[in-house]
């Protein structure tokens, strides 16, 4: 697909890692696009006009020419196989298939817990605990899976010497505005080492998410 011709918005959320990965993949990929930000904490995903948008109510949405794409892995998927200038998979199957489990991990073993939706479920049953109580064992679990995978594939990035899509999921889940309160990130050396090189790209850096567009 032509890039020329482009019209390209992203659903997003200050401060949520999920649109925060499709952000880091549209730079990479060298991609202009147009930030629009559903306001969350004012539940505007729960209105009739983003339920059409995104029947799931939640960020990110990536809009390309009207088409919607949901999910940031799918998104990855489809930026990869339209986009493939700037590659963010390497080439064997299963050099792939690491990629991607880097990339779940991330997606189901650490976002999920350090949600808010997540903590507010949890504590309508159990009202005596705190969000750290609640989400600290998860993550620790999740981030030391993924320490080991990058521990054991990782270079200087999380998959060897070129930055993947594992990197665009790490990045935000390691730097996100909350996580270093919910656990204690220097547990994971290799995940640490990662994000630090991370930091010196511009696609990356260590930058708030309210600059994501």
């Amino acid at each position: 697909m032509s890039t020329s011709r482009l019209a390209i918005r992203l659903y997003t959320y200050r401060g949520y890692s999920a649109p925060w990965r499709v952000s880091i993949m549209l730079k990479l990929k060298q991609l202009q696009f147009q930030p629009f930000f559903v306001n969350l904490p004012k539940a505007e995903q729960l209105s009739n006009m983003y339920s059409q948008i995104n029947p799931l109510q939640i960020v990110p949405t990536l809009e390309i020419n009207g088409q919607l794409l949901h999910e940031s892995m799918a998104i990855a998927e489809y930026l990869e196989e339209e986009f493939p200038r700037t590659k963010l998979l390497p080439k064997s199957p299963l050099e792939k298939a690491i990629v991607r489990s880097m990339c779940e991990t991330v997606n189901s073993g650490i976002h999920p817990y350090h949600a808010s939706r997540f903590y507010k479920y949890v504590h309508n049953y159990v009202s005596d605990i705190n969000r750290q109580e609640i989400s600290e064992p998860f993550l620790e679990r999740g981030f030391t899976a993924l320490n080991t995978l990058v521990e054991k594939h990782g270079g200087d990035y999380a998959f060897g010497n070129q930055v993947t899509i594992a990197d665009a999921f790490l990045y935000p889940a390691f730097r996100g505005d909350d996580v270093s309160y919910l656990v204690n990130l220097d547990k994971y050396p290799a995940l640490k080492k990662v994000v630090e090189n991370l930091d010196q790209l511009p696609e990356f850096g260590y930058e708030h998410p309210d600059s994501q567009g």
